[in-house]
């Protein structure tokens, strides 16, 4: 054992560069999942702090319809609280909304102090005991006029102090607000500013009106008592929900999101899995002979089986270590990334520190180790399990490798067979699409190896006769397929997820444009500042007086988004009243278009192809809707393409949205314009007709296009970032790979140049067999690629959002995969073309 260690211990130290590069891949495959990681639970992590500094201890809480609550029924429950054996419920009343410093967004809540330490405990309503507690920022809470209160970070990051003045904007309204003092144990408070309900009720145009009470139940049989005591006297519109499964709700809205990320870092790592296999069995194949001889004096199959698998288990824990070191690195980059596309996409989250879950270091331990040991053991059991003589035998190894890659070819049938299977059989399991997608890019490794020789071998009976040294290069990598075999395979699966996501991103930009221009029918879109369906997103009636008072505009549409109850949660409705294109701007994809929009003008509803998807509706179910009066059921009369919204929206009418609700605020219009106007024109006239009143969102339909676009490629930059990262990991397998290769061919390209062939003639040899292997993997990846978008785009985004996707090709997407493949190829042949041109021959054939 101890000849055996030296003679690992020696190797490894006499080709550091092998070694260093399969280090760098698994250290890269590991990092980039750490990298994901930690993005997400940092996002994660800050939006339950935030979560947790809104609730509180409440345990459930009490939500309206569109309008909220009225103040009345506050008062109603405290003066009459349901009771259940001398136990009663805590109530604290809360508004909310959203306000804009400059570029920043912050959740402002209004909070009722007294109520709320009421309900115990620490955070939003447990600042308040807090403030209580401090005289002055009492004195400041209840009388100063635009009073707020912040997170230490959150002034820092404004540039704020306490007791100075600034101003906000909520919906586009300038507001003044006066910095009263700094949030004491500000863990949570960073996107949130805190002010009295009275203030937030002004700010927010909601006099008299809650966003939602708090509510604090006792545990047991007397608190489930006391729930439907008070659930028996709820008006119709009023509806009471476990505050854990509303954040549970929350978080489900990323769930999809986080799901992608974390399969394409499993991506870089499944390629980091050849790639650690074609190092460990290349340095196996190089000391074969010597490993040979120490079997012939006495080492045993485990001893040797013991030694290799002890290499991999070293190299495994060092690329865990570095790939979680990485991972940090790349994951404070990545975080900025994943929360400006929550932002953009679900809701406001401050992430101002990173989180390191214990999980992920074990799963980067584990994803390190595992990945090395089970990419070590076929070659470990292939050279521990050899007889001495026919492991020093050229011919049997690659004898084996042949036999084998017909056997992989069937694998590889097998596999395919089996990613079929679960797209098939399981519909609309995102985890079954995953195993799919994750079960093709196998089949496409295991088909490889047969494939380069059937190509190498056909290259021959084309160029051979034509040229002896391509006849040479390519029947030397059809004969040496446990060497090329691997390399080419983690290469062409690299390759393929590269096109397959290229194509993917690609068809949904392409998807995503003709969308807009069908939808973006007016001429220019208004529309209050805000997140969302954010309610405080309101036109002031007397601005719309001017906007639509302009000679230019010659119609409009009007639109009211809002957030409604209903049995399968809340649910984003978008109420309409349309412009004289009609319904041409959603395009149905069920339901006929006549029929369609006339049930819509008599109450029925419209969904989209996310919500239909996610809710599993079809055409002419019924949706049941929480109104004023309590629940409605509506027909759906259409199923539309929508595409702003992964979670799926309901189409309704505005004035049967006004008549059910008896909200009549407007979020937005669209302008239609006469032929002869000026649309740069009018939108300055549109600015000035609100200067001074409302701050608003006036874009052309070509400026929010651009805009649209801009957040799509945001949000599928993290995509783009962790498929290079995978593109990374397979450029350095096939470098490290084919390096040690042609490094071993030494004798036989000296033996070469004795019998004639130049030293240009020998780096060429190398050059083209490099090139060859590069070329053949791209060629492998482009038919898989196209199989691998059609997953993505039909299976994955289908069953991750309920996107319909249609496929769009470019040149690009194929060009990119096509440079990756032939510079990796050309990094990896520089070395060895070098030192086979300048090679001293009698050294390296002293030997034969």
């Amino acid at each position: 054992m101890r000849t055996l260690r030296a003679a690992s211990v020696r190797h490894l130290l006499r080709h550091p560069a092998q070694l260093a590069l399969a280090l760098a891949g698994l250290t890269l495959g590991v990092g980039t999942i750490v990298a994901v990681d930690i993005a997400a639970a940092s996002a994660r992590r800050a939006f339950a702090l935030s979560v947790s500094a809104v609730n509180g201890p409440a345990t459930h809480r009490l939500s309206g319809g569109p309008g909220g609550i009225e103040e009345a029924f506050y008062v109603h429950l405290v003066m009459h609280p349901p009771r259940s054996a001398q136990v009663q419920p805590h109530f604290a009343p809360v508004v909310s909304g959203y306000v804009r410093l400059g570029e920043r967004v912050l959740e402002l809540i209004g909070l009722d102090p007294l109520a709320s330490s009421a309900l115990g405990g620490e955070a939003a309503a447990g600042a308040a005991p807090a403030l209580l507690a401090d005289p002055a920022a009492a004195r400041r809470w209840f009388t100063e006029p635009g009073a707020v209160f912040l997170s230490a970070t959150t002034a820092g990051q404004l540039a704020l102090r306490p007791g100075e003045r600034f101003a906000l904007e909520v919906a586009g309204v300038p507001r003044e607000a006066r910095l009263a003092g700094l949030l004491p144990g500000a863990a949570g408070f960073d996107a949130l500013m805190l002010t009295d309900i009275a203030q937030a009720q002004e700010w927010l145009g909601a006099p008299g009106r809650l966003s939602r009470i708090d509510v604090r139940l006792p545990a047991g049989a007397a608190g489930a008592a006391l729930e439907q005591a008070l659930r028996a006297q709820l008006p119709p519109d009023v509806q009471l929900t476990a505050t854990r499964a509303r954040a549970r709700e929350t978080f489900a809205m990323t769930d999809a999101f986080t799901t992608n990320l974390r399969a394409m870092s499993l991506l870089a790592l499944l390629v980091g899995t050849f790639l650690i296999y074609g190092a460990v069995s290349f340095a196996v194949l190089q000391r074969r002979t010597i490993i040979a001889v120490l079997r012939a004096l006495g080492a045993t199959r485990a001893e040797v089986l013991g030694v290799v698998l002890g290499e991999a288990a070293a190299l495994g824990a060092a690329g865990a270590l570095l790939g979680t070191l990485l991972g940090v690195v790349i994951g404070r980059t990545l975080v900025g990334l994943v929360s400006r596309t929550i932002n953009d996409l679900y809701f406001v989250v401050a992430v101002n520190e990173l989180a390191l879950p214990g999980l992920t270091v074990a799963k980067a331990l584990l994803a390190g180790l595992g990945t090395a040991l089970v990419a070590a053991l076929l070659p470990a059991l292939e050279v521990a399990g050899s007889a001495p003589r026919l492991a020093l035998a050229r011919s049997v190894i690659e004898a084996r490798a042949q036999r084998l890659a017909r056997v992989l070819v069937g694998l590889a049938a097998l596999l395919a067979g089996l990613s079929g299977a679960c797209i098939v059989l399981f519909a609309h399991s995102l985890f079954a699409g995953f195993a799919a997608l994750f079960l093709l890019l196998l089949a496409v490794a295991a088909v490889t190896p047969a494939a380069l020789g059937a190509c190498a071998r056909a290259g021959v009976h084309l160029a051979g006769a034509r040229s002896t040294l391509a006849r040479l290069a390519l029947e030397d990598v059809a004969a040496s397929l446990s060497r090329t075999g691997v390399a080419v395979a983690a290469l062409g699966m690299a390759l393929t997820a590269m096109i397959g996501v290229a194509v993917m991103v690609e068809s949904f930009r392409g998807s995503l444009q003709e969308w807009l221009l069908t939808t973006l029918r007016a001429d220019i879109y208004v529309s209050a500042p805000g997140p969302g369906a954010e309610l405080s997103r309101r036109l002031e009636p007397q601005v719309i007086q001017g906007l639509l008072g302009l000679p230019a505009v010659r119609a409009h549409s009007e639109a009211r988004r809002t957030v409604v109850g209903s049995p399968y949660g809340e649910l984003d409705v978008n109420a309409l009243r349309l412009g004289p294109t009609g319904g041409a701007g959603f395009p149905l994809t069920a339901g006929e278009p006549r029929a369609a929009w006339r049930a819509f003008e008599e109450g029925a509803v419209l969904i989209s192809q996310p919500l239909a998807w996610r809710l599993r509706l079809k055409l002419h179910d019924w949706l049941t809707l929480t109104t004023a009066a309590g629940p409605r059921a509506f027909a759906i009369a259409g199923i539309y393409r929508e595409y702003g919204n992964d979670r799926g929206e309901v189409l309704m009418e505005l004035g049967t949205y006004r008549r059910l609700w008896h909200d009549e605020a407007i979020g937005g219009l669209g302008l239609y314009l006469r032929p002869t106007a000026d649309v740069a024109q009018v939108m300055a006239q549109l600015r000035a007709a609100a200067h001074a009143r409302q701050g608003l969102f006036i874009r052309s339909n070509a400026e929010l296009r651009a805009l649209s676009m801009s957040i799509f490629e945001r949000t599928f930059l993290i995509t783009r970032v962790l498929y290079w990262l995978a593109a990374g990991v397979a450029a350095i397998g096939l470098v490290s790979a084919l390096l040690a290769w042609e490094l071993a061919r030494t004798r036989e390209l000296a033996l070469l140049r004795t019998l004639g062939v130049t030293p240009g003639g020998s780096a060429a040899l190398v050059l083209l067999q490099t090139l060859f292997m590069g070329i053949a993997a791209f060629l492998a990846a482009v038919p898989a690629g196209l199989l691998t978008a059609l997953v993505l785009t039909g299976v994955i985004n289908r069953r991750a959002f309920g996107w319909h996707i249609d496929l769009h090709l470019a040149t690009a997407q194929f060009l990119n995969a096509l440079v990756l493949a032939l510079a990796a190829a050309l990094v990896a042949a520089l070395y060895p073309a070098w030192r086979a041109a300048r090679a001293p021959l009698a050294a390296h054939l002293r030997a034969e």
